[in-house]
């Protein structure tokens, strides 16, 4: 099911459709309210208790008994939390630490008793396949293997255009492998490696593409390696490291102390005792295959659930374009707008020179399309600026760092015309000439298209946009001379600059 409807629902905007969450994992126990659109996963609410329910179980078997009563407790609350907010549609399941403990299933049934709430326990093969499905929800080109680390276990599983494969649950998890306070670092070498290794019969050693980390562990990691780099876009889904800076960073963590870890910009507190543990994992991993790089993925088994439900029409839309529509709709004040900018404008999208390929660049010009009407309701004294701000920080998956800033500078552009973009340092460390050029000509082209059509298909319809040997030229059905305005044509003139072309008689 794809979660669209006739009518709104709860007073959300056509479409969207609220979906809750419920995690119960060896470390943390969450709900989180996801805002759904097709592949559109936007966490509306999202609320976490650390129980801890994994500590301890290796030596007694048995689930942490402060751990349970924490959540337990965290449970009860949110069960409150969604039927206040009306939703429906809830997922509940319980991962490593609940399937293994000799009371995992009396806690359950306890949970269930109390709460009303029904908790399904799910296999390691099943969490494994869950978290990489979340994986390709966020990045539908991923091609590597999906790790997802939790307190008590590691799930790995080769993903391929799309496809999910066969893959493993490893008892690797920090809570399952650090019994005591202190941090051995050979015996959890051995360890660790003793783990890969008989896993080792279903991942090739020359294992290419990219290692997609998923769990808070690795976050933290990534928080750690961009303040080292300085990098000035804290947004971590898609946050990729190279081969060799990832080496670096492992070795850069292990020397460090938890006290100097925990100054880490964004980094919780609670996190930095396991960021050794998780960096030693790493590096491990890197040693066992020849992968080319690590993203992180903020997509995992939450959203693999949610995924799983959409039928195949929902998900064959790509994220990014289920995202801007999802987003633009809730701000837009024209819904067709924007796909009636994309056909007007195909004449000279060949002089937008496809700074990321032809396909990706397609997509991105369908995004921003989609996008040229979100800032309807903004300020109109600082739309610009707030628009750019939105679409570089907006929830979206399957876009690199890179274009992510594109596309918030060419909405900027098309709100703010010649005006200075913000946030310059941050654009000139993550785009180069050409991506900023890409931005600039679509975005004027986008900020003329809205200016002849006042923001409607409709009229946009009874323009046209023709290009030949350099030479650009905008005309109007006979009918619709009006539209070409002095506004228009100035803004006309400004698109034909920014494109490099010249205005045909």
């Amino acid at each position: 099911m794809s979660g669209r409807g006739n009518k709104s629902v709860n007073g959300l905007p056509k479409g969207l459709v609220d979906k809750a969450v419920i995690d119960v994992g060896s470390n943390s126990v969450r709900l989180v309210v996801f805002r759904t659109y097709d592949t559109f996963f936007q966490p509306v609410f999202n609320e976490k208790v650390l129980a801890e329910l994994g500590r301890g179980i290796s030596t007694t078997g048995e689930l942490n008994p402060q751990g349970r009563k924490l959540a337990l407790d965290a449970l009860k609350r949110y069960q409150r939390i969604i039927k206040a907010r009306g939703v429906k549609n809830v997922l509940a399941v319980a991962t490593a630490a609940v399937r293994t403990a000799n009371d995992g299933q009396e806690f359950i049934k306890e949970i269930k008793e109390l709460t009303g709430l029904k908790i399904s326990v799910i296999e390691g093969a099943e969490e494994a396949r869950l978290s990489a499905l979340g994986v390709i929800a966020g990045a539908p080109d991923a091609d590597g293997v999906a790790g997802d680390l939790g307190g008590a276990s590691l799930e790995l599983v080769p993903v391929r255009k799309g496809r999910v494969k066969r893959g493993v649950s490893l008892p690797v998890g920090p809570l399952s492998m650090l019994s005591t306070e202190e941090f051995n670092h050979a015996e959890m070498t051995t360890r660790i490696d003793d783990a890969l290794d008989k896993a080792s019969s279903q991942f090739s050693q020359s294992e290419s593409g990219s290692f997609y980390a998923v769990g808070g562990a690795w976050r933290s990691l990534a928080l750690v390696n961009m303040a080292v780099k300085g990098h000035p876009l804290r947004v971590l889904h898609n946050y990729t490291i190279s081969r060799n800076e990832a080496f670096d960073l492992v070795h850069l963590v292990g020397a460090q102390s938890p006290e100097s870890l925990r100054r880490t910009p964004g980094l919780s507190s609670r996190r930095a005792p396991f960021l050794p543990f998780a960096a030693l994992l790493l590096e491990r991993i890197l040693q066992h295959q020849l992968f080319e790089s690590v993203t992180i993925s903020a997509y995992g088994l939450r959203e693999g659930l949610l995924y799983e439900q959409l039928g195949s029409k929902a998900r064959a839309v790509h994220p990014v374009l289920a995202g801007v529509k999802a987003l633009a709709q809730q701000n837009w004040s024209s819904s067709r707008f924007g796909s009636e900018a994309q056909r007007w404008l195909q004449p000279v999208i060949p002089a937008l020179n496809e700074p990321y390929g032809q396909k990706r660049s397609e997509l991105l010009v369908a995004a921003a399309c989609r996008l040229a009407d979100i800032g309807a309701r903004l300020h109109p004294d600082h739309r610009a600026e707030i628009a750019f701000d939105i679409v570089l920080f907006a929830p979206f998956a399957g876009l690199s760092h890179a274009e992510r800033a594109a596309l918030a500078l060419c909405i900027f552009y098309r709100y703010g015309g010649d005006s200075e973009p913000p946030r310059s340092g941050l654009i000139g460390q993550l785009l180069g000439k050409k991506q900023r050029d890409w931005a600039y000509g679509l975005g004027m082209s986008l900020r003329c298209a809205a200016a002849v059509s006042g923001r409607t298909a409709k009229l946009l319809k009874r323009t046209q946009i023709e290009m030949d040997d350099g030479n650009i030229q905008l005309t109007a059905r006979v009918d619709a001379q009006e539209l070409l305005t002095a506004r228009a044509e100035k803004r006309f003139e400004a698109m034909a600059n920014a494109l490099g072309l010249a205005i045909g008689d």
